[in-house]
């Protein structure tokens, strides 16, 4: 399989899983005020998610920016990202339809936290599939990483506490933040891979 075949393939998954979303919330029942916000909890889920989804892709499109080629470890590493990406509609849904319960929360998180790791094994099978000082260089200074992995530990223990458990959808988004802008690691290094090429 081409790079250029694995990310189309992976883009019509992302993109199914995004429609699968917002497909789960419904028309309201009726026309007054109360039926639209009965779909509350629903839709400030499907944005959580959205902007959970959303920001893999972009990450995911950069990342195989930098592989110039596509090995059976890169391709298992990128089903098994798209395998828990595949959870956000049904965890989404959860969550949205029992208003935030304890249970469905905590399954949420321990899904967004199985996504960042298969993100960074995905990531690791590129970076050791490329024989490339300055992407190693890059990857073993950051810290981006271990940001995102302590918030969202911390937003799993929020999880399980109902005074604070609101507190693990901001801290999942905030966990996401450092992420929003394209990884400038695998641009630069895209950048400096093409100047060689040339």
């Amino acid at each position: 399989m081409t790079k250029g075949r694995l990310e189309a393939f992976s883009d019509g998954v992302i993109a199914i899983i995004i429609t699968i979303t917002i497909l789960l919330i419904q028309v309201p029942e009726g026309e007054g005020l109360e039926a639209l916000l009965s779909l509350l909890p629903l839709a400030v889920s499907y944005l959580v998610s959205f902007i959970m989804v959303g920001t893999h892709w972009v990450n995911h499109h950069h990342l195989l920016q930098v592989a110039s080629h596509v090995n059976g470890k890169i391709l298992w590493a990128n089903l098994f990202y798209l395998f828990t990406l595949s959870f956000f509609p049904v965890t989404t849904s959860w969550v949205g339809r029992t208003h935030f319960a304890q249970l469905p929360t905590t399954v949420y998180v321990l899904i967004s936290l199985l996504e960042f790791f298969s993100y960074v094994l995905l990531q690791q099978a590129i970076v050791h599939s490329k024989d490339c000082v300055i992407l190693n260089q890059v990857m073993d200074e950051s810290k981006k990483e271990l940001i995102t992995f302590a918030i969202e530990v911390l937003a799993l223990i929020c999880s399980f506490f109902t005074p604070v458990r609101w507190a693990s959808y901001v801290l999942l988004v905030l966990g996401a933040a450092p992420w929003i802008v394209p990884d400038l690691r695998m641009s630069m290094v895209y950048e400096q891979s093409a100047l060689y090429d040339d």
